[in-house]
Order: C-alpha cells, then sequence, then structure tokens
C-alpha cells in the first residue's frame, strides 16, 4: 500500500473505518479539532450505506429489494454506482462491482453478502434512475470494496476544504489523497517480494494514490476476474495516481487485469499507472515525463 511521509509540523489524527486505520493529516494552523470531526464525520457516512455487513445499508437494501422495487439511496452510493457502471462498460466487464457472490464462492466474502439468486456479472441488470434510484432487473448482490473506500477517502477531502482546510492529506489503508498547492510529497510503495521493504517511485501534489497488491498472502492471488469468473494470478502490485481517490482505487483493478487495454482509459481520466512485478526493484509506468500532479525521479515509462 502506499503511503506519504508526513510534513514537519503536520499534525495526524486516526480512526479504524471501513475495516482499516484512516489517517487524516493537517498542516498545524489548520488542524483544528472541528476540521478533523468533519472529516472522520465523512468516512463514518460512506462507512455506514456501503457496509456490506450492514443490514441497514444501501447495499443491504438494493440486494434485498432491487428487484423487487425502486430503492432510494445515499447521494454518495448514486454518485460510486455511477461511477462504476461507467468503468465496467469502459473496461469490457472487468470492473464489476456485482462480483460479491464470486468473492463468497471464493471464499473472500461471507455467503450473506450474497443476494439469494444473485450472480456475477450483471451490471446490465443495475438499473440507475432519476431521484437517487436504483432498481435491479433480477436479485443483485454488490461489492464496492474497489471503489468505496477512495469515495470516502474524496468525501473527506470534500469535508476539510468545506471546513476552511487549505492543505492535508487522508490515507484510508493506503487509498491517499493529497490535496491543496504545496510542496511535493514523497509516496512510498511497498516491494511485492519483500513487503517490509518500499521503493520512492514518485512525489504527488494535489492528487490521489491507490495501490492493489497481494502483500503478506504467501503468494495466492486475491484478484477475482469477473470475466473469467476465477482468481486472477497476482503476484505483482498495480499503484494508479489519478485526480480523485475512487478514480485511482477503481483504476488499480482494470490495470491489473487488463493490462495490454488499460493505457486509454487511464489516459482518458488524466491518470497513469506503475506496474511492479514480484521481485522488481523498478517498477514500469505509463508516465512518460513529471506532470503539475506527479514527479519522477526520472523518465521511465512502459
Amino acid at each position: 500500500m502506499p503511503f506519504c511521509l508526513r510534513p514537519d509540523g503536520w499534525i495526524a489524527r486516526a480512526q479504524v473505518w471501513l475495516g482499516t486505520l484512516v489517517e487524516v493529516v493537517l498542516p498545524a494552523p489548520d488542524a483544528t479539532h472541528s476540521r478533523f470531526v468533519a472529516a472522520f464525520a465523512a468516512i463514518a457516512h460512506v462507512h455506514r450505506v456501503m457496509s456490506a455487513h450492514n443490514e441497514e445499508s444501501d447495499l443491504a437494501r438494493i440486494g434485498r429489494d432491487a428487484h423487487r422495487r425502486t430503492v432510494t439511496v445515499d447521494p454518495a452510493t448514486y454518485a460510486v454506482l455511477t461511477l462504476a457502471k461507467t468503468l465496467f462498460r469502459e473496461s469490457g466487464g472487468a470492473f464489476d462491482v456485482t462480483i460479491a457472490p464470486l468473492l463468497a464462492r471464493h471464499g473472500l466474502l461471507p455467503e450473506s453478502a450474497a443476494a439469494s439468486g444473485s450472480r456475477c456479472g450483471r451490471m446490465e441488470a443495475l438499473r440507475l434512475e432519476a431521484g437517487l434510484g436504483v432498481r435491479a432487473a433480477a436479485p443483485i448482490a454488490l461489492d464496492l470494496g474497489g471503489i468505496a473506500k477512495g469515495h470516502a477517502v474524496d468525501c473527506a477531502v470534500d469535508a476539510l476544504r468545506a471546513a476552511g482546510a487549505r492543505r492535508g492529506l487522508v490515507n484510508a489503508g493506503g487509498d491517499l489523497r493529497v490535496f491543496g498547492a504545496g510542496d511535493w510529497m514523497p509516496v512510498r510503495v511497498r516491494r511485492p517480494a519483500a513487503p517490509a521493504q518500499f521503493l520512492q517511485p514518485f512525489d504527488v501534489r494535489d492528487a490521489a494514490v491507490a495501490t492493489s497488491a497481494n502483500y503478506f498472502r504467501d503468494g495466492h492471488g486475491m484478484l477475482v476476474d469477473p470475466c473469467t469468473q476465477s482468481l486472477h494470478p497476482f503476484p505483482g502490485s498495480v499503484t494508479v495516481v489519478a485526480p480523485t481517490c475512487a478514480l485511482a482505487d477503481a483504476l488499480t483493478k482494470i490495470v491489473a487485469l487488463c493490462p495490454a487495454d488499460s493505457a486509454a482509459i487511464l489516459t482518458r481520466y488524466g491518470a497513469h499507472g506503475f506496474v511492479l512485478a514480484e521481485d522488481a526493484v523498478q517498477g514500469a509506468t505509463t508516465c512518460a515525463a513529471s506532470t503539475a500532479n506527479l514527479r519522477l525521479p526520472h523518465a521511465a515509462a512502459a
């Protein structure tokens, strides 16, 4: 997972949400109690409405009722589903949030997370209606693990900005976003074969970063390919730098599953990918030169 070293004079607060430790870091002049409260409230809200384990969450209500009637969801859930449907179409089905039944089959989610009669690959059955409505043409079970955490980080950044914070950093278990003008932030990424060791492939400012990898899993692949309905061998790691954390989070899965076809999608969203092989000490990147938001130590385009 990527992380930024905390700049001198910045103050951090952390809480556990979304199954991980969420850290909010602000420069001392901006580090007021009310701003930290606002950021964590935004994270907690996404946790509540998009949890796969809360029977009253939007995900649970969609799985239980959307094939019978329209389910009205929270604006955050609607925004995530809108982006998910777009990425499903653009990736040829590689990014699919109806993957919950397949994850349950492989023991990566409890059976209760998959709605009765639901199957993987039913994004076409999911309809978004006016007024925050969600409807499904057939029973459907959603897993937003590939995008919701990133969206929560974006919501926390929005809350911090609304509360007057000019600069800051939010990191939710490796889904991180740096916001505001200022100095470059060095990003460190774990080596896939030696997770206790870190590489520093680039610096960012006013950008989001996310990584997909199988650290500490003894080489067992954990990415599920919706197109083949199987576990995808994934010994390396993929890191994406994008304008928002929801995009960075989701695009890592597309790059990992469709490396040959992902460059055009990354370009469309102003994003860049960094791929580390299992034993790599230097990665390949789609970024040929430094940009306004991403600084390379040297040009190393794949």
